[in-house]
């Protein structure tokens, strides 16, 4: 799955399936981003950080935002 920008929490992170078991995540972009609740160290590389799409309950995952802002669902991208 090619990454896909989306909003969350006002940050723009990357919208993909994680690398070690194939689960949807939302990926950090720049380091300031480590802080958002949820958002956990995953890699061995110092940046690589998400937040797994599993550990958001309905009201979060609804808070995730095309970039241009409008509401999508995770069906709505086909994935």
């Amino acid at each position: 799955m090619k990454g896909i920008d989306v909003i969350y929490n006002k940050q723009i992170l990357t919208l993909t399936r994680f690398w070690g078991d194939n689960r949807l995540c939302l990926f950090a972009k720049n380091p300031s981003q480590i802080n958002i609740p949820k958002m956990e160290f995953v890699g061995g590389y110092p940046n690589e950080w998400c937040i797994f799409i599993d550990n958001l309950n309905e009201d979060e995952k609804a808070e995730i935002k095309d970039i241009n802002g409008r509401h999508i669902t995770l069906q709505e991208i086909g994935i």
